[in-house]
């Protein structure tokens, strides 16, 4: 689904950033649209490493996203190899995440290192890993969190944002590159911050208005 127009209601939206080039809200409406791969792909993305001006936090570890630990880099560079084109390397790092770490409910605050030891894990733990792998390279990257449409309704999720010439939203745990239109953030940022979605969950009411391709 590359667009989704859906009504919003039963909480206070005040405070969670819900506006930027992918999303649009205007009272309850939210307006979501999938980016143009084959759009990004023409416009040459930029070549690794990434080093634009403001980004500097979206390349350098943190507490829980070391990207700076000598096993995450080594395995990076594997899995990317020489690529240079920074939207080809972001695609095969979100590859590989899907295909290695199994999907499975777990209750922790994770770290890159944890994941790569455990090769199991949610959508935190695929988001962290594909963050810290991609900033090991020179990809900047960072974390969202909110909902996702799945079966028949929405539940909580995290997924990452790369930087490839403009922001990419991608989903390494349901393997989608870019992440569909059913992806509405609430927060950017690292884990701790998404003791915010406890405003939204069980109360946020999603009402979806229209969708297509």
């Amino acid at each position: 689904m590359r667009y989704m127009k859906a009504r919003l209601h039963g909480v206070n939206l005040k405070g969670f950033r819900m506006n930027d080039e992918r999303q649009r809200i205007s009272g309850d409406i939210i307006e979501v649209r999938s980016e143009d791969i084959v759009g990004a792909i023409h416009e040459l993305p930029l070549p690794l490493p990434i080093n634009k001006k403001g980004l500097e936090p979206y390349l350098e570890p943190t507490p829980f996203i070391q990207s700076n630990d000598a096993e995450v880099i080594s395995l990076a560079k594997d899995i990317i190899g020489n690529e240079k084109d920074s939207l080809r390397a972001a695609r095969m790092i979100n590859d590989w995440v899907y295909r290695n770490i199994q999907k499975r409910p777990t209750v922790s605050i994770p770290s890159a290192t944890d994941v790569l030891k455990m090769r199991a894990g949610d959508c935190n733990e695929h988001t962290t890993l594909l963050v810290a792998l991609a900033r090991a390279v020179g990809i900047p990257a960072r974390i969202n969190a909110g909902m996702v449409y799945l079966g028949d309704r929405f539940f909580y999720h995290a997924w990452p944002e790369v930087y490839v010439g403009k922001w990419l939203a991608v989903d390494p745990t349901l393997n989608q590159f870019p992440a569909d239109a059913t992806h509405i953030r609430f927060i950017t940022g690292d884990l701790d911050k998404q003791i915010e979605m406890m405003k939204v969950i069980n109360r946020l009411k999603i009402e979806i208005i229209k969708y297509g391709d």
